[in-house]
């Protein structure tokens, strides 16, 4: 049995190469032991692993890529100029003709960019033209609707008043009007005033930047993504509603409610938007501190600030309920998550950030604000 299933004793054998199906005598033993007896023939005999060659004595020399090593490396055929025949099959056979992987991101994002890039290109003012005064705005075909496609809804005015809560708009309230209105399938436009900020607030502290100044218009632009207009050139016979988020904004830079209260005066173009809509009977939202707009420009107007008491932090701004009674305004107290709805003169209003809460509760607050504008638009 065993003569039948084990092999004669002999020299040790080895594959002659993958697949061969063959074996022969394996003599390393007996040219390892030659090279010991005669270091001389040991750099012509000594054993190689596969794929390396003796270029000279004591010293290796790779005869081919070793696997992987070109993976994902830019080649062509002229990298196998001057090589054997054989080497330039298995170049093509193995090696992908692509671009390095320090490139390919950066080949993904022009392709990205470059149509938008060109459309920008296409905006640039013609060789030979004399440029605009530094101080004069012209009108963009990036300022058009916030928006890729038209939409089906109504077409709503969204009012800014910069970028950021203690200086201009506030953007999470922005943010959320945004969501609400494209949900509700509405078209949107943005717009703020042309004029400069009351004064910037550096907002890692909280006090104002001294040496600063900036444009409402161009801090606007920031949560527009560019697509934004004048407020003087909003027109009430080309939208079906108009919007205002809150944000300090609405205090020092649409109105000086923040400096002069209840003796406050309101920003010409947003006093003529606000008159223009109700006279057109379109509706009108307002949330936050903004609804003090409309306390002021529309006599008796029916709004929402939240709560009239601090109630222990919560309602932190509860006093401003106050002055809007003064400015000779209703106020309805309403939680955060609620809208107050004046049918009479079609102005829904909501408190959002006049509350220390949950930010999805006021996003909620909000969406319930923007559904009732929109419901309006069809009556």
């Amino acid at each position: 049995m065993l003569s039948r299933c084990c092999p004669a004793p002999g020299p040790e054998t080895r594959d002659t190469g993958p697949g061969q199906g063959s074996r022969e005598p394996d003599t390393r033993s007996g040219r390892e032991a030659a090279g010991r007896a005669n270091p001389s023939a040991r750099g012509r005999d000594h054993p190689l692993p596969r794929g390396q060659s003796q270029s000279s004595p004591g010293r290796l020399r790779r005869r081919g890529p070793a696997p992987g090593a070109l993976a994902g490396v830019e080649r062509d055929e002229a990298t196998a100029q001057g090589r054997p025949a054989g080497f330039r099959a298995w170049l093509r056979g193995h090696v992908t003709l692509r671009p390095p992987p320090s490139r390919a991101p950066m080949a993904a994002v022009w392709a990205l960019m470059a149509p938008r890039l060109a459309a920008a290109s296409a905006l640039a003012p013609l060789p030979g033209l004399r440029p605009l005064p530094a101080n004069t705005r012209t009108p963009s075909p990036r300022a058009a609707l916030h928006g890729s496609a038209p939409r089906p809804g109504p077409k709503v005015a969204l009012v800014l008043s910069g970028c950021g809560v203690y200086d201009g708009t506030e953007l999470h309230e922005a943010s959320a009007i945004l969501v609400h209105l494209s949900r509700g399938g509405a078209e949107v436009q943005i717009f703020a005033p042309d004029v400069p900020q009351m004064h910037v607030i550096d907002h890692t502290k909280g006090q104002p930047a001294e040496s600063e100044t900036r444009n409402v218009l161009t801090e606007s632009a920031r949560i527009a993504r560019g697509k934004i207009t004048d407020l003087a050139r909003l027109s009430v016979a080309n939208h079906d509603a108009a919007i205002f988020p809150g944000g300090f904004g609405a205090a020092k830079n649409l109105s000086t409610f923040a400096i002069d209260g209840k003796d406050c005066k309101v920003n010409k173009d947003v006093e003529r938007v606000l008159k223009e809509f109700h006279e057109a009977g379109k509706p009108i939202g307002l949330c936050c501190i903004a609804p003090v707009l409309a306390a002021r420009v529309l006599r008796g107007v029916e709004v929402t600030v939240g709560h009239e008491q601090e109630e222990g932090g919560k309602w932190p701004y509860a006093g401003t309920a106050e002055a809007i009674k003064a400015l000779g305004a209703k106020h309805c107290v309403k939680g955060v998550t609620e809208a107050h709805v004046d049918q009479k003169n079609k102005v829904v209003t909501t408190p959002a950030f006049m509350c220390e809460t949950a930010l999805h509760h006021i996003h909620d607050g909000i969406g319930a604000m923007v559904k009732k504008v929109l419901e309006l638009t069809r009556k």
